[in-house]
């Protein structure tokens, strides 16, 4: 199903029940036009104040007629038209023949306000008008007909009016206003989105802030939370199995390793050694792993040059015991980042131990802090095909089959530098040697803490 905007969804929502009410309004229109009977008359609505906006004041300060261009089409179009307009103290303008029987009581109607005779339409003299308007002679009584509309007409023209006017605007302001009103009202999904946003893996036990959400929003966010706390459960879980599982494994690996090195020398004793010493590299790794995920990160200041070259003279027996040269070079004098040092120390310990593994039993391991704060590894083993390269950080890959790595070591150097802010480059190709370089997304590296 395709996805849509919900303001949108707001403002058709609206127009559609608007469209609707108007249906119904003019179906009201209609019926009541049932009860009129189409053959009934009135004067023209428009024709009073048609002769009002004609009466005006001459040079001589008299009172004249000016007919307006509208009074000029109605006199044209209906011969039988006829007023008079009694501006009072003698003063009367008039047009037409006024029926006899409507002259006749001119006296009486004049005492009321305003006064409406409705006749026939195929009897035009059989409708009047009388109504009183200010004009710019003074307060005139106008008694005018002889024009007479269908009252059927009338009320279907004005019906339409009285619904489609109100429609039109209320169709504008939907389209204009529901959106930002409804973004006003919505504002608190984005609040929500913010909120989840903070939410990710490493954040364990993390809620939804529930303050401040409409009730609509809550009932969801309730249900968010409360499969946020069944997932922290299940990856409780898991880790514990795995720690369990590790601490579990090293006892009867540990007396594994030791019965196998009593037995004489052979080829066979040889290949289990090579078992040991991967099922143990694995389980260290898996153990090491998740402790780490389970220890909340520091953030704290790690001066590089202090903790690479740590690293570097610790391993360095290892290394040359393995047949290599190792050497440590700085580019700066101060490389600080902000982040977790025991975390950090394994990710070059594992860096270097690959190098050693993988560096074909010769040569130089070059480990390096660059002058923007980079780390790099290099060594002169036979190199990493380019078929490779994205699989390498991939939790138990190896490059080599055969070899003895547990195939952990890459991903969780890759998983602690990306929670630095950081990422792992590869140089390498087959029979040039490798270069893994740690380096820090934007102003990670500063000096002088």
């Amino acid at each position: 199903m395709k996805s849509s905007s919900l303001r949108w969804r707001f403002t058709l929502g609206f127009i559609v029940l608007q469209v609707c009410a108007v249906v119904v309004s003019l179906g009201l229109v209609f019926y009541l036009l049932s009860g009129i009977k189409p053959d009934v008359a009135i004067t023209s609505i428009w024709l009073s104040q048609e002769i009002a906006d004609s009466v005006d004041l001459g040079p001589d300060g008299r009172a004249r007629l000016e007919p307006t261009a509208k009074l000029t089409e109605m006199m044209e179009d209906a011969p039988d038209l006829w007023f008079v307009a009694d501006l009072g103290n003698g003063g009367v303008l008039s047009h037409g023949a006024i029926p006899q029987g409507i002259a006749g009581n001119t006296p009486f109607l004049k005492t009321f306000r305003s006064v409406e005779l409705h006749g026939y339409l195929d009897d035009p003299l059989s409708v009047a008008r009388m109504e009183r308007f200010e004009t710019p002679a003074g307060e005139a009584t106008i008694l005018a007909g002889g024009a007479p509309m269908s009252q059927y007409g009338v009320t279907v023209l004005l019906g339409n009016f009285a619904v489609g006017v109100p429609a039109l605007i209320l169709v504008v302001i939907s389209l204009i206003g529901v959106p930002f009103v409804t973004r006003w009202a919505l504002r608190s999904f984005g609040n929500l989105k913010e909120r989840l946003d903070r939410i990710d893996l490493d954040t364990r036990g993390a809620l939804v802030e529930e303050r401040g959400l409409p009730n609509e929003v809550l009932r969801l966010v309730r249900d968010i939370n409360r499969a946020l706390r069944r997932l922290d459960s299940g990856f409780e879980s898991t880790e514990r199995f795995f720690v369990n599982a590790a601490h579990e494994l090293r006892t009867p690996i540990a007396i594994l390793q030791v019965r196998i090195d009593t037995l004489p020398a052979s080829e066979v004793k040889m290949h289990l050694q090579t078992g040991i010493k991967r099922l143990t590299a694995i389980t260290n790794q898996l153990l090491d792993t998740e402790k780490y995920r389970q220890k909340p990160q520091q953030d704290v200041t790690v001066d590089l040059n202090d903790i690479v070259s740590k690293v570097v003279a610790d391993i360095a027996p290892f290394a040359i015991a393995e047949g290599y040269e190792i050497e440590f070079d700085s580019n700066t004098e101060d490389a600080f980042v902000r982040g977790d040092a025991e975390a950090l120390e394994r990710t070059f310990v594992n860096l270097v131990r690959n190098a050693i593994q993988y560096g074909g039993g010769s040569g130089l391991i070059s480990i390096a802090v660059e002058s923007d704060g980079s780390v790099t590894v290099a060594d002169q083993g036979c190199g990493i095909a380019d078929d490779k390269h994205a699989r390498i950080f991939e939790p138990f890959y190896r490059v080599s089959p055969h070899g003895s790595g547990a195939g952990l070591g890459l991903s969780m150097v890759n998983e602690i530098v990306t929670r630095h802010g950081g990422y792992v480059e590869l140089s390498s190709a087959p029979g040039k040697g490798s270069t893994f370089a740690v380096r820090w997304r934007g102003m990670r590296v500063f000096q002088h803490p």
